[in-house]
């Protein structure tokens, strides 16, 4: 499929339907239990936090992929990281340069604002994912994770 059409674009304050249809997607690509659950009030707040990152791939104004993101400062140098937290495309336009395109939006942000470090997790099991970090150019290190739930405590 040609990418001619796709519109690229950071999402800003008062986007919220366009944050809703990318949570949405997001749902549907992640095989989410609830797949029509958006939370208006958190996208509200995010898409008003200077720190959060949410660039769109669009074609007739229609989302078709996107990114979200976190500006992490540092306490121990100057400056921040970027942490990417989602990446999807429908997957009727899947691997035709828009992931890509949307990782390259995000180093581009990123040069734009000195962020020399930009990152994002991939669990093991999704082959898809590693493969696709891998191909763009990304740098796979060797870091686990772990997860705590303060509720249990």
């Amino acid at each position: 499929m040609d990418t001619i059409g796709v519109e690229y674009r950071r999402l800003k304050s008062g986007d919220d339907s366009q944050f809703s249809d990318l949570v949405l997607l997001f749902n549907e690509e992640f095989e989410s239990p609830t797949l029509t659950y958006v939370n208006t009030k958190n996208i509200r707040k995010l898409l008003n936090n200077p720190k959060f990152v949410c660039i769109v791939a669009q074609i007739d104004h229609k989302i078709i992929g996107g990114l979200t993101a976190y500006e992490l400062e540092m306490y121990d140098r100057e400056g921040s990281s970027m942490y990417i937290y989602d990446l999807a495309v429908s997957k009727e336009y899947q691997r035709n340069g828009i992931g890509s395109r949307l990782v390259h939006e995000i180093i581009m942000l990123c040069k734009s604002k000195v962020i020399e470090d930009l990152f994002v997790q991939a669990d093991g099991v999704d082959q898809h994912a590693i493969s696709f970090y891998k191909k763009i150019g990304g740098k796979q290190s060797k870091t686990f994770q772990f997860s705590f739930n303060p509720l249990d405590y």
